[in-house]
């Protein structure tokens, strides 16, 4: 059972960009830091404000993410992701409280790294964690890539 569960999980970071540097035995090392949860439509997986301390890896289903409106006027759906999406890293660099909402639209299933274990894989396979990290500083870029461009095609 452990081996089909792993393999699940190395199908899954085989196919993201976030680790597209990493070698299968690196998969393999990572597959066995990350845990899955399972989430009910409408069912929060993390609130903006919240203390943060995970990423998400999504093996199926859907989530939006979204955002206070200012001044309580209800929250903005700001994305959709389904499978492959990989949300919360930035609680993984800056420690910050969550800077958005995420549910669950269907049922979802999430591979999570946690904070904890980035320092651990840091302290003891520092190779793969700048591995790891490259490919978050990879996937953040984009990602300010994507925002930067919308936001010049609002003004």
């Amino acid at each position: 059972m452990e081996i089909e569960f792993n393999r699940e999980k190395i199908e899954l970071l085989n196919e993201l960009t976030l680790f597209e540097d990493l070698s299968q035995d690196d998969k393999a090392e990572l597959a066995g830091m990350i845990r899955k949860r399972a989430y009910q439509p409408g069912e929060v997986v993390c609130e903006e404000g919240a203390n943060g301390g995970e990423m998400f890896l999504l093996m199926s289903g859907i989530v939006e993410v979204q955002k206070q409106r200012p001044h309580g006027a209800g929250q903005i759906v700001i994305a959709r992701y389904d499978r492959g999406g990989v949300l919360g890293e930035m609680a993984l660099i800056d420690g910050k409280p969550r800077s958005a909402t995420i549910i669950s639209t269907e049922i979802t299933e999430l591979y999570i790294m946690t904070k904890q274990a980035l320092d651990d894989m840091i302290e003891s396979k520092p190779q793969l964690a700048v591995k790891f990290l490259k490919g978050l500083a990879r996937i953040l870029s984009l990602k300010l890539r994507e925002t930067s461009g919308l936001f010049a095609d609002v003004f």
